[in-house]
């Protein structure tokens, strides 16, 4: 009953975003999508939440977000979290479609008149290759100059991105253009669901050669930005359209095979395992790495052997990863699922050989996802041989460069994003002198 309910939910999200990609009118609370800002200067963007029609999410550009739920036909609101009293709570009301400003509330502030911010928003659908995919270019009228403009990439999600991403958004406060698509096989677009990073790295050149289209002269700069799984996939983009900059947020240098290895290492390590447990964990990772490389159809007689070898050590019930965890349990049909296409031997080191413009990659000090570790020391080699790479690194955060906490039973619970992010994506995208974002740590 709870999956039927599941695909119900996605279905009608799904069926909303077709209609809206065709120009049909959209309802409260999805039609108060936009950029705000109050008499104070103060801004903050909201955007659908996917999955949940009467839901808005909050962020602004400090990292500080939200979600406010509908309460009546024309009031949303969002409670107190006591995990994170940072929080953006309060109350939307008048949140009614066709208005130019809504009345929200935030905190224990005075209720005010927050003004939408004017946007350029072009629709479009493009092709790569023979499927069609579903665009958006989101412009800020009050840029100054030609701002630049970043193409969008998705991450390992299966969910659509164009009307429900929150960067887009968050980089039009910042008088930043973009450009945000529907993976294959999501949303409006057609095609297959994959995660098969040189299709996908097809779809996003096809994506920037349609965004300089559109925008034209209107725009100086344009650049590609990935996070997490984008992390391999923008990079290759690059190599294929036309690019002036890349942005990599919490991505692997390496394979994806590598990722895997170095999670299982990284989650023993923090449940106190020593680096002898570790060492043993690793012939699990390589095993369940050639199973993973075979589509998991291969080498599982070994791998179960080995795991009957280690059934008394204390560190196997936590060994986790992308993929080996699941291997060792005999989730295979779950693990073949999850990563569907993957190319399990593609290396980013082998792109970034052949890219040769300005990069900036930010990682998570405590990434438990992808271990930042490994991947910066790479990217320190490339910088010593020359490569234009900015690196920042945010300590106390985990994937996605959100904070954490610890709860009593060692899982974390994400947080906030961390101050500073954000506005240091802005300033670097902009080419703006970098400063001091929160307590990251910058390497040039």
């Amino acid at each position: 009953m709870k999956t039927k309910l599941l695909c119900v939910l996605f279905m009608l999200l799904s069926l909303a975003q077709m209609a809206w990609a065709r120009g049909e009118p959209r309802v409260a609370p999805a039609c108060l999508m936009g950029v705000y800002r109050s008499p104070q200067g103060e801004t903050l963007s909201l955007v659908p939440v996917p999955g949940h029609p009467d839901w808005l999410r909050a962020n602004e550009l400090d990292g500080r977000l939200g979600t406010f739920k509908k309460e009546t036909d024309d009031t949303l609101i969002a409670a107190p979290n006591a995990d994170d009293p940072t929080e953006l709570v309060g109350k939307v009301s008048n949140a009614t479609c066709g208005h130019d400003s809504i009345s929200l509330q935030l905190g224990r502030g005075a209720k005010q008149r927050w003004a939408r911010l004017p946007l350029r928003i072009t629709r479009t659908r493009f092709k790569s290759g023979t499927i069609e995919l579903n665009g958006e270019l989101i412009e800020p009228t009050s840029a100054l100059g030609k701002p630049p403009l970043v193409v969008h990439v998705h991450g390992s999600e299966s969910t659509a991105a164009v009307d429900s991403s929150t960067m887009p958004y968050l980089m039009a406060i910042a008088g930043i253009a973009s450009f945000v698509f529907d993976k294959r096989g999501t949303g409006a677009s057609s095609g297959t669901y994959t995660q098969d990073f040189e299709l996908l790295s097809d779809d996003v050149a096809a994506a920037v050669r349609t965004a300089r289209r559109l925008a034209g002269d209107r725009v100086g700069r344009v650049g590609v930005a990935g996070f997490s799984q984008g992390g391999w996939v923008a990079p290759a983009a690059a190599t294929k359209a036309p690019v002036d900059f890349v942005v990599v947020g919490y991505g692997v240098v390496g394979t994806a095979m590598e990722q895997d290895e170095w999670q299982v290492a990284y989650q023993l390590r923090d449940a106190g395992f020593t680096d002898a447990d570790i060492a043993k964990a690793r012939e699990l990772t390589d095993l369940a790495g050639r199973v993973a490389a075979s589509n998991f159809n291969d080498g599982l007689a070994a791998l179960r052997a080995a795991v009957k070898r280690r059934e008394d050590e204390p560190w196997l019930a936590k060994v986790d990863g992308q993929y080996t965890g699941e291997l060792i349990r005999g989730e295979i049909d779950r693990a073949r699922s999850e990563s569907p296409g993957v190319l399990w031997h593609y290396d980013t080191r082998q792109v970034l050989d052949r890219l040769n413009v300005p990069q900036l990659w930010v990682f998570a000090q405590d990434d438990s996802v992808a271990p930042s570790a490994p991947s910066i020391a790479r990217l320190t080699e490339f910088q010593r041989a020359g490569k234009s790479i900015a690196i920042a690194v945010f300590p106390k955060t985990d994937h996605g460069i959100r904070t954490y906490t610890v709860k009593p039973d060692g899982t974390r619970k994400s947080l906030h994003y961390a101050s500073g992010y954000d506005q240091l994506l802005a300033d670097w995208i902009e080419g703006k002198p970098l400063s001091r974002y929160g307590d990251a740590t910058l390497q040039r």
